[in-house]
């Protein structure tokens, strides 16, 4: 149902999407919206929960907001420049030997 209204403020990273609309399916029927998210985050979501949790620890540990530890989750760039455009938005200037240690701990856990 459209509109029905937002239960939570909190964003999630696609593999956590994952889970949870996994969980409403076992409840219940997935509304329309909900079944073309699932097929979605399906589609998408890379990684098992265990690598997403590490990761996100480490993106952590390295100064990266919440909303650029999930977009970088979200997206988990092959390269370099990828991973500045994804950290364009963040207050602060990146050395390379920090992006290149980002990139190293992603490609770790993909």
């Amino acid at each position: 149902m459209i509109g029905k209204g937002v239960q939570g403020g909190e964003q999630a990273s696609l593999n956590e999407v994952l889970e949870i609309l996994e969980q409403r399916k076992k409840d219940k029927e997935l509304t329309y919206e909900q079944q073309l998210a699932y097929e979605h985050v399906k589609k998408f979501a890379t990684g098992t929960k265990a690598n997403t949790e590490k990761l996100k620890k480490s993106l952590k540990e390295a100064g990266l907001s919440d909303k650029a530890v999930l977009k970088v989750l979200d997206i988990m760039p092959k390269n370099i420049m990828t991973l500045k455009q994804i950290l364009a938005h963040e207050n602060r200037t990146f050395e390379d030997a920090e992006l290149v240690k980002i990139l190293a701990s992603v490609k770790e856990n993909a």
